[in-house]
């Protein structure tokens, strides 16, 4: 099945239960594909207590990635909401309330689109961050396929109040880079994508941000993060 993800025409399999992820991405534009994936490709050895389909899902957004990177691109574990054509991206480990949060931001601005709940893509073209709705969506499939300017990249923590500070250098990349989807072992694989988190961190503004679970912790993140923070 060809699809296009991130601005990338993707060849990859439809079968494994694939088929009903990938059809928002179908596309019938001509041309070779940038990215090839085939089933030759999954190596079952690797994750051997998963079924055919969770192997597929997650082998083939490893594949994904790696092509990703020498790409100008990257893929972040977050959840991804738009809003008045700005992308904002919520991660952290598992627990921390990313996906909870986003769903507050869309009862708080019904507008908001959730396009992607786990695993969106970021690229660089001309020299602008955009983040992208991914197949790969988590297991409640949250996902859409949008390319959207980023705005702005928060970790989010769980506390009794609202708050937030600004991540610079080498706290910022650390913090993007515990949650990338893959750890690559190539140095000149691990040379690129430190390029593209320091051509992140040097466009994108970075956040530690503590939340409570309630709408209002959507309410102070927006208020935040729309007017540029601090």
């Amino acid at each position: 099945m060809l699809c296009k993800i991130a601005d990338l025409l993707v060849e990859i399999p439809e079968a494994r239960g694939l088929a009903p992820r990938l059809q928002g991405y179908r596309t019938e534009e001509a041309g070779n594909p940038h990215i090839t994936i085939t089933q030759e490709m999954y190596k079952p050895d690797r994750n051997p207590t998963l079924s055919s389909e969770g192997l597929a899902y997650i082998q083939s957004g490893s594949i994904f990635y790696s092509y990703l990177v020498k790409f100008g691109g990257m893929m972040l574990h977050a959840s991804a909401v738009a809003l008045n054509g700005r992308a904002y991206l919520f991660s952290g480990p598992p627990g921390m309330g990313k996906s909870t949060h986003t769903r507050f931001w869309k009862q708080c601005f019904p507008e908001a689109e959730i396009f992607n709940d786990d695993k969106p893509a970021l690229r660089e073209l001309n020299g602008t961050w955009y983040a992208y709705g991914t197949p790969w969506c988590g297991k409640d499939g949250i996902n859409k396929n949008m390319k959207v300017p980023l705005k702005a990249i928060c970790f989010l923590r769980r506390g009794k109040e609202n708050a937030v500070r600004r991540l610079h250098g080498v706290q910022a990349v650390s913090a993007i880079a515990e949650q990338t989807f893959i750890k690559f072992k190539d140095p000149k694989m691990v040379d690129l994508a430190l390029s593209h988190l320091e051509s992140i961190i040097q466009k994108i503004p970075v956040y530690e941000m503590t939340v409570t679970k309630t709408p209002e912790a959507a309410l102070f993140s927006h208020k935040f993060l729309s007017t540029d923070g601090l």
